[in-house]
């Protein structure tokens, strides 16, 4: 028996075997970096922006306005003490409340779910008061301090 030759690669293989190990390592490097995102998450605080909800005298005392702003449904209410914005999302499962004038109060209707109109807990089965946001009242004008949403990129 003779002495087998050592196999030459071609350069098509070569380039071939490069191209999948080049996507292999680039696609356990995209896991790699979102693990370590959701591992260790960003300790800077979120990006915050001013959106303009109303007018001061837009909204009659004691009556809420439903919303979308910035992605999230939120009711703007204006009470005697002045303006207060509010999750329009249950925090039972996530429904959509509704704001009850005559009874000042936001009702769930999925589980009976009663919210006072500073977004307190009163009856039902939600575990956690409405998500108050911070608001802004300037030049008779309400702003509402929103998050932004994420923009994107890996890391």
């Amino acid at each position: 028996m003779e002495g087998k030759e050592p196999r030459k690669e071609s350069r098509r293989g070569f380039l071939i075997n490069l191209i999948y190990g080049g996507g292999i390592i680039a696609a356990f490097g995209g896991f790699l970096a979102a693990l370590l995102r959701f591992v260790i998450p960003s300790k800077k605080p979120p990006k915050m922006k001013k959106v303009l909800v109303a007018h001061f005298d837009a909204i009659p005392v004691g009556e809420a306005k439903a919303m979308e702003v910035a992605g999230q449904k939120i009711f703007v209410v204006h009470l005697e003490e002045g303006y207060r914005v509010l999750s329009a999302v249950c925090t039972h499962l996530g429904c959509l409340v509704q704001w009850q004038s005559n009874k000042q109060q936001f009702f769930c209707p999925c589980h009976k779910g009663v919210y006072k109109s500073d977004g307190t807990v009163v009856a039902g089965p939600p575990p956690l008061p409405l998500e108050n946001f911070k608001i802004e009242v300037e030049n008779n004008l309400v702003y509402v301090w929103m998050k932004e949403k994420f923009s994107g990129g890996l890391l």
